[in-house]
């Protein structure tokens, strides 16, 4: 046997071993740091986790590449039937840009409306695109086929609007600096657009998701332009997001209502949520719900801010909404402080973490369970809104946003409210 045959045997033989070695990796991260080990002693197909240990790693042995793996690992841990589990490789621009520094957003933000891919929000400096324009591809790949699979595999489920969400999302962005095309349908007419993607800081991340621009935008809405608007797009960039919720609180001080905007957030750091709510709490001793792991009990404690918006709370959330920004609705909706809009929100509600396998893949794990302070458990449920209202087409291409709307219509029809001026 020469060098090069003996060098490739070797390499070969190295990355078997290295998913073998991931598999392992996986098997036994959620056997030590499941929440409720019980739970993966009665697996929902049937079985339990320790059942399933010999025939999946057979599999694993005898796999053709690390993409065959990724397929049986994903098999795997679905059937723990829980959100927040996942295996991640680079076969998805959206993962590659993040993992390189991008995920940054074009300035616009897409939703499935009536079958269609449309326009459902704009940052207010986006000028190139409007409200209600249909999406019809990216960089020339036609965004239909996609969505088309998304539906396939997600059917009916629950958190099928979460994983639209984030396919769509990841379609559209890129990194920073990057240029890239779009092609829209309006009024019947191909338009084409090209978009260069901001640049941001690149300081926003979270565990091994790094380099993200997080959206936000601060306005004043309703006719007198007396209502505070602050929407976020994920719970992370603490040093920065923060205090701009913070200078929006200040700003609103005369204000007859606000509306926090969580449609499409997916979450993030599980603090930010508390400190949030401090500013429309003025109660000692309250908290937005309990986070339970293993063998330890985390509230989620509200620490009261001087200064803080006594008056009518509306927070807006859709089937992206998961994770953090459902532990922020779902707590303060318990807590009769907040009225929600929108719709059923993700029921992805289980904190996790994400670390490295030996592959190189990423592999995503809930370590612990949420309950909100009514004693319900998010996971799989949701929240459901105190007023359920949603997009429409033909309203966002009237350039209407039914859901702020609906807050809107209520904030200014309750002067009973408190904070009234």
């Amino acid at each position: 046997m020469n060098r090069f045959v003996a060098g490739l045997v070797f390499s070969v033989l190295t990355l078997q071993a290295q998913q073998v070695e991931s598999f392992e990796a996986v098997w036994q991260t959620i056997a030590n740091k499941h929440w409720n080990p019980k739970q993966l002693e009665s697996l929902p197909g049937g079985g339990s986790w320790i059942d399933l240990k010999a025939s999946y790693r057979k599999r694993v042995e005898a796999a053709q590449g690390q993409s065959e793996v990724r397929t049986i690992l994903r098999e795997m841990i679905g059937k723990i039937g829980k959100s927040h589990y996942a295996i991640a490789g680079l076969e998805l621009k959206g993962s590659k840009a993040m993992r390189q520094g991008g995920g940054t957003s074009p300035g616009f933000r897409v939703g499935l409306v009536e079958g269609k891919v449309l326009v459902t929000g704009l940052n207010p400096k986006m000028e190139m695109v409007k409200l209600g324009w249909e999406l019809v591809s990216v960089e020339g790949i036609p965004v239909k086929p996609a969505v088309t699979e998304i539906q396939k595999q997600a059917g009916q489920t629950l958190q099928a609007g979460l994983r639209m969400h984030q396919m769509l999302q990841s379609h559209i962005g890129g990194s920073s600096g990057e240029t890239v095309g779009y092609e829209f349908l309006v009024g019947g007419a191909k338009k084409l657009v090209s978009l260069k993607m901001p640049a941001g800081d690149g300081s926003a991340g979270f565990g091994f998701v790094q380099g993200m621009s997080v959206g936000r935008e601060f306005a004043l809405l309703g006719p007198a332009k007396d209502v505070g608007y602050f929407r976020l797009d994920m719970f992370l960039d603490v040093v920065r997001v923060l205090p701009q919720f913070q200078q929006a609180i200040e700003a609103c001080k005369k204000c007859r209502g606000f509306v926090i905007d969580l449609r499409g957030n997916p979450g993030g750091v599980a603090v930010m949520a508390n400190a949030m709510a401090g500013w429309f709490i003025k109660e000692n001793g309250v908290k937005l719900g309990t986070m339970y792991q293993r063998g330890v009990d985390l509230k989620f404690a509200v620490i009261p801010r001087l200064g803080g918006f006594e008056g009518p709370l509306a927070i807006l959330v859709d089937g992206a909404s998961a994770s953090t920004s459902e532990i922020l609705a779902g707590g303060m909706q318990d807590l009769k402080r907040a009225r929600i809009f929108g719709s059923r929100s993700a029921g992805a509600a289980l904190p996790s973490v994400i670390e490295s396998l030996p592959n190189g893949d990423l592999f995503q794990f809930a370590v612990a369970n949420y309950v909100s302070e009514s004693g319900q458990e998010l996971e799989g449920i949701g929240v459901k809104p105190d007023v359920e209202v949603a997009h429409t087409a033909a309203a966002l291409q009237a350039g209407k946003d039914l859901v702020v709307g609906a807050a809107l219509d209520w904030i200014y029809a309750n002067p009973s409210l408190p904070g009234r001026p």
